[in-house]
């Protein structure tokens, strides 16, 4: 199921956060979204959720204009996982996680068994009965993500999923998008991670797209400098994996 943005253009302000920018994931792949601070990176993929309100564009799913579409009907198509993971209120994780089935008709199975199973996918049954306020930012993230999985989509759009989270679980996340036959619109702040999973690249500057392509493509060394103003240099370890290396 593609997500499509088209000459997508927000205004806050009077200051242009976004200029025209068009983008599309497509099925069963990792579209990544790239940029330093204060580039549009989480604006645009707000936008998809009426969170910000842009004035010019359109936005598609499969094909369709999201403006024909009723938020329960996108929620049962595309799930969402913020950047913020705070919570005011004294929901277990159990709770959260049986939020995703919201958009759909309660009969269809046992929701327990669908909690459970997401759950299960990301190892944290043990979190279940746990109040959500107890859980680090990094363990709470992965409760959202278990709620997306309960949501069972075709799409998830994500914000920086693997801030606040030690290695073992940046992989454990990255690795089930790899795999979980979705399509995945990720914004992305580690250039390797995006490296190592992403299948398309679009990486952002000033609320424009500055390149988008597949990863080789976008990942130069003088892309980089360009927009993130450090410099380094792309390498090929012993398995042929390609990382970027910051110069000191």
């Amino acid at each position: 199921m593609s997500i499509q943005f088209k000459d997508l253009s927000v205004n806050i302000k009077n200051k242009d956060i976004l200029k025209k920018v068009s983008l599309r994931a497509e099925d069963n792949r990792i579209t990544g979204i790239i940029g330093p601070n204060g580039s549009g990176k989480s604006t645009l993929i707000k936008t998809f959720f009426s969170l910000i309100s842009y004035q010019q564009g359109e936005i598609f799913l499969d094909n369709r204009n999201i403006k024909d579409m009723s938020s329960k009907e996108i929620a049962r198509n595309v799930a969402y996982i913020g950047q913020d993971s705070s919570s005011m209120f004294d929901f277990t994780v159990e709770e959260i996680v049986k939020m995703g089935r919201f958009p759909h008709d309660s009969k269809t199975r046992n929701i327990d068994d669908i909690v459970y199973e997401a759950l299960d996918t990301l190892k944290i049954r043990d979190f279940a009965k746990r109040n959500i306020r107890t859980l680090s930012g990094g363990e709470r993230k992965l409760v959202y993500l278990a709620r997306s999985i309960a949501q069972n989509t075709d799409s998830i759009i994500l914000d920086e999923p693997t801030n606040h989270l030690d290695i073992k679980h940046q992989y454990m996340i990255m690795n089930y998008l790899k795999n979980c036959n979705k399509t995945i619109l990720i914004v992305i702040h580690d250039i390797n991670l995006a490296l190592r999973f992403c299948d398309k690249i679009y990486m952002m500057k000033d609320g424009t797209v500055f390149q988008s392509g597949s990863v080789h493509e976008v990942f130069t060394e003088e892309n980089i400098k360009s927009v993130f103003e450090v410099v380094g240099t792309i390498n090929r370890d012993s398995k042929n994996d390609v990382f970027f290396t910051v110069e000191r």
